[in-house]
């Protein structure tokens, strides 16, 4: 696998233009200190594959990968926010990395009702996951 999880990675969903805005903002205001890897691409689907376990469904909120745990939906918010604050109070960007800007389904990503449907689901669910990460890891 092309990206090695040495630093937190957010897996978003790329079929959602408000997820995928969420998600850069994360990656802008971190400083470029969160990687960010889309549900649906090809580094996102394998690394869903060896961090969730089988007939689970990951897809359904947006998942923070950071110290060996997966915090899912509201449970990521926290983390995520000190990840955010760690970055403007450093302020040292990241040159190196940029956001990889990929909406696939662009009627899917623009659709009203779905982006209601993921709002509430990210206020709605919350999940975490104790994960080994030392199989990745460089």
């Amino acid at each position: 696998m092309d990206p090695v999880i040495s630093s937190p990675t957010l897996i978003y969903d790329d079929r959602c233009s408000s997820c995928t805005i969420f998600a850069e903002y994360a990656f802008k205001y971190s400083r470029g200190q969160i990687n960010c890897i889309g549900h649906y691409s090809n580094n996102g689907q394998e690394l869903r594959k060896i961090i969730f376990p089988a007939n689970y469904n990951e897809t359904e909120m947006f998942w923070l990968i950071k110290d060996n745990n997966a915090y899912g939906g509201r449970s990521g918010l926290l983390p995520l926010i000190i990840l955010i604050i760690k970055g403007i109070v450093k302020s040292k960007k990241s040159g190196s990395k940029d956001f990889p800007k990929v909406c696939f389904i662009s009627e899917k990503c623009n659709d009203k009702k779905n982006k209601m449907k993921r709002i509430f689901n990210l206020l709605r669910s919350g999940k975490k996951l104790k994960i080994e990460l030392t199989s990745i890891r460089n």
